[in-house]
């Protein structure tokens, strides 16, 4: 389904959730107060325009209040991200994500009821941390109260092994799906062999999937 997303700032990271937003087929409308950064990309998105997100009037003219997501993407002004924040959450329509710079501005974002909020800076520097030490691990989202969504490869010593030698029950993980060779397997079933590069799918909380990670 098409989604309408309004993106407000359109630096590094405001930028790169428009153009992806794009590419995966939605309905982009990119907003910043600087030529030049909707002009980079206004020929990859729906719309970009030149505009001062914090005027309730303009963002109302461009019909923000219509949009499914609007993304607060400002970094570096964090009272215009506030400003704008407080805006589009008092539309009817819209959830709202907000991107965060500190603890403090995180707690003023909470308190204007943003859906969610976003520290793209304190998280990547988690994953590319996570990755060095757990290099088996692929991708994972992160879905709150220290419960993770991790994507992991089956290295050479789980390969022709069952899923049994990865104690799941055990360690209180779950399984959710294998891919191989792009063939995905769920349920996966007790007796299911796993090949060298199988991408697997867990679900649990982050220290019981470092207990599975050794088994990796």
């Amino acid at each position: 389904m098409k989604t309408k997303v309004t993106v407000i700032g359109l630096g590094a990271f405001g930028s790169t959730v428009a153009l992806e937003l794009s590419r995966l087929g939605h309905d982009v409308l990119g907003i910043d107060s600087s030529a030049a950064r909707t002009n980079a990309i206004a020929d990859q998105i729906t719309r970009a325009v030149t505009a001062d997100g914090r005027d309730e009037r303009v963002l109302s003219e461009l019909g923000v209040h219509e949009c499914d997501v609007v993304v607060v993407a400002i970094g570096e002004d964090i009272e215009a991200n506030i400003i704008i924040a407080l805006i589009v959450k008092s539309m009817a329509k819209p959830r709202v994500w907000a991107k965060s710079l500190n603890h403090n501005h995180h707690r003023i974002l909470e308190k204007l009821g943003v859906d969610h909020i976003v520290h793209p800076e304190h998280e990547m520097g988690l994953r590319v941390a996570r990755t060095l030490i757990y290099p088996e691990v692929l991708d994972y989202i992160n879905l709150g109260d220290d419960q993770f969504i991790a994507e992991v490869r089956a290295s050479e010593r789980l390969a022709g092994k069952t899923i049994s030698t990865l104690n799941l029950q055990e360690c209180k993980v779950q399984c959710l799906l294998v891919k191989h060779a792009g063939d995905i397997t769920s349920p996966v079933l007790p007796h299911h062999t796993f090949a060298l590069g199988d991408q697997i799918v867990l679900l649990g909380a982050l220290p019981n999937l470092r207990k599975v990670s050794k088994f990796l």
